[in-house]
């Protein structure tokens, strides 16, 4: 008895001993099928790991996802500089194209051109390694606006090209419509942005980075969290987030910045009303409201004195973006009557502006983002910006 008693507690002691020596040992975890409240789930290519929120992460950094880009573009030698530095880069082409509509009339669009080879990294479910000359890909967010599918055509500027893919909106910046950057009829040119794979911590990377740069611009570097979208123009909606809410146009004679707007969209969505502390005001319908709103609660607040109705630059206006440096990059907000401009004289595009914090902050409560926040600040500018 007592020597089956001592074989006993052995084999209890090579059980536990065995359990303890998996469970501490690193990189491996035991499962747990359901997180407890204050605990968070990870999963990995082949494993997944309950984790409590509250704790320090101990496993190994994964490479970070960068942004990168300025105002008119990324100059040649900052490009040259990156892709000396860095294997995980996609240099990102963007630029104002039309889609074909009514014979002279055109739809703008949102466009880029990549190289699929290039942003693979980026491309988490593959679906852009179809992307070819003559063919172009669409975000999930622009082909539910079209309506469009899988082997249709889209005829952008005289050019029909096959849709060959659909791919999430954040791998590609919510973009309209995307092109192969070899395509030499892709009406895209303009080096954007660019996205950068690596193990670089945020601060080494931006050392390296801005070591590189000698160019005229301002340039924001962007990591995953810091920025809704990883993108040119990161700090307001894509634009086909603004067409799905306010509507799309057409347009035609382009002189300068300005351009003749589609009379079945003004007719429909732009309105004249009065508004608490401007007066009367045309924007969007949708525009209207929200205004309103703001204006009225600050009348309520007693906070009128924080706008100056004389300083009201306007809202509706069918136009470009004017560019501070380089070239335009797409149609001006203002174009949907979805962008105001209040005290202007003394919040000029480039300045830090005197807006009163609280008036941002009731903007801000009733859905405008605010240009005070962008790479080249613009702090009399208010714009629509409800995410999706």
């Amino acid at each position: 008895m007592k020597r089956g008693r001592e074989i006993a507690i052995l084999i209890v002691a090579v059980v536990v001993g065995y359990v303890l020596a998996v469970v501490l040992a690193p990189g491996v975890v035991a499962p747990s099928p359901t997180p407890e409240p204050g605990e968070r789930t990870v999963s990995g290519s082949s494993t997944t790991t309950t984790v409590d929120a509250s704790l320090p992460a101990t496993t190994t950094p994964r490479a970070e996802v960068y942004l990168v880009w300025s105002t008119g573009g990324l100059t040649d030698d900052l490009v040259r500089g990156l892709e000396r530095q860095f294997d995980e880069l996609s240099v990102v082409r963007g630029d104002a194209a039309e889609l074909d509509a009514e014979e002279g009339w055109m739809i703008p669009l949102d466009a880029v051109a990549i190289d699929p080879t290039a942003h693979r990294f980026f491309d988490r479910d593959g679906s852009l390694t179809s992307l070819r000359p003559g063919a172009v890909a669409l975000s999930e967010a622009s082909a539910q606006f079209r309506g469009l599918a899988l082997g249709d055509e889209l005829i952008v500027e005289g050019v029909a090209y096959e849709v060959t893919a659909i791919t999430p909106d954040d791998v590609v910046g919510a973009a309209e419509v995307i092109f192969d950057r070899s395509d030499p009829d892709a009406p895209v040119a303009t080096n954007r942005y660019a996205l950068v794979s690596t193990d670089l911590a945020r601060n080494e990377f931006e050392d390296v980075v801005r070591g590189m740069y000698d160019g005229p611009a301002p340039l924001r570097i962007r990591s995953r969290g810091e920025s809704p979208w990883l993108r040119h123009g990161d700090a307001v909606l894509p634009q086909v987030f603004i067409k799905s809410a306010l509507g799309e146009f057409a347009y035609s004679n382009l002189t300068g910045s300005e351009f003749s707007q589609d009379p079945a969209f003004v007719e429909g969505s732009i309105v004249t009303a009065e508004v608490p502390i401007l007066g009367k005001i045309q924007c969007h319908e949708t525009v209207v409201e929200m205004l309103a709103g703001a204006m009225g609660q600050l009348a309520d607040e007693g906070l009128a004195h924080l706008v100056d109705p004389a300083g009201f630059a306007g809202c509706w206006n069918p136009r470009y973006i004017r560019p501070t440096t380089g070239t335009s990059s797409g149609i001006s907000r203002h174009a949907w009557g979805a962008a105001v401009d209040l005290n202007a004289a003394s919040n000029p595009v480039g300045s830090a502006g005197t807006q009163d914090a609280r008036l941002v902050e009731v903007m801000l409560e009733w859905g405008f983002t605010w240009g005070g926040d962008w790479l080249v600040p613009d702090p009399m500018h208010f714009e629509y910006g409800l995410a999706p």
